[in-house]
């Protein structure tokens, strides 16, 4: 079993240039990073990547009119089994409500059958969110910087949903998710996040040791068993790229 210490830093939605070298990413250090990306274009272009450090995620950014106006159905189903991962996909306040709907809809029906995780972003639009993911239950889902009230939230666990969470969150919002059901995030670039890179989730493991009451060592691993159980869950640990599945079921 891989002991705390031993583990890397995790990140499970973060936002990366398709087009990252190689010198780029060793700055990242021994992070683990699941790398969202913004529209179909982004997703086909990191087919061919196979970075040790980066699970690649096929998204259709909602709060981009652009992304979701050029999304394809057919495209994302071709492109869709090169993937362990979606993201970053959902609705958004910036996204008309029908054509928002319709995209996550059609998204969700297409990875129905898929061992993937999906990173799913609710801003100004919980609620309609929430519905889509009840009606089309998927084990892999991860609700990315949720917002959502409080009665948001226990619909959310109702549905054995997960979420991601970063340094910009408050500690209410720790203390209400159970610790099983909680990933980290940095959400880079985000700026109110303050993160210096994708993977620096230093600053959040300190709040949530924090919180807790654990040892950070304690905390890292909490975060890397609540991955493993939900890759498990879901399939993804067989379609996740080698070297991160290696550490999962290492754990």
């Amino acid at each position: 079993m891989t002991t705390s210490h031993q583990l890397p830093a995790l990140d499970c939605h973060a936002h990366i240039a398709p087009d990252v070298t190689h010198r780029q990413l060793a700055a990242l250090g021994d992070a683990a990073v699941f790398a969202v990306t913004r529209d179909l274009d982004e997703a086909d272009a990191v087919t061919n990547r196979h970075d040790k450090k980066l699970v690649w995620g096929i998204g259709v950014h909602p709060a981009l009119p652009a992304a979701v106006a050029a999304y394809d159905p057919d495209r994302f189903r071709a492109l869709l089994p090169h993937f362990a991962f979606v993201g970053e996909v959902g609705m958004d306040r910036r996204t008309p409500l029908d054509s928002g709907r319709a995209v996550f809809s059609d998204i969700l029906t297409a990875c129905s059958d898929r061992p993937v995780l999906i990173s799913v972003h609710s801003t100004g639009r919980v609620s309609a969110v929430l519905d889509e993911l009840e009606n089309k239950r998927h084990v892999g889902v991860i609700l990315h910087w949720f917002t959502g009230a409080s009665r948001d939230l226990a619909r959310a666990l109702e549905m054995n949903l997960y979420f991601s969470v970063n340094a910009a969150m408050p500690d209410t919002v720790f203390e209400a998710i159970p610790r099983d059901r909680l990933l980290p995030e940095t959400d880079f670039p985000a700026r109110t996040v303050r993160a210096q890179r994708p993977g620096h989730v230093d600053t959040l493991e300190d709040r949530l040791s924090t919180v807790w009451g654990q040892g950070v060592r304690d905390v890292r691993y909490r975060l890397w068993r609540n991955l493993k159980t939900i890759a498990v869950d879901s399939g993804a640990i067989e379609t996740l790229p080698e070297n991160i599945a290696d550490i999962i079921v290492a754990t």
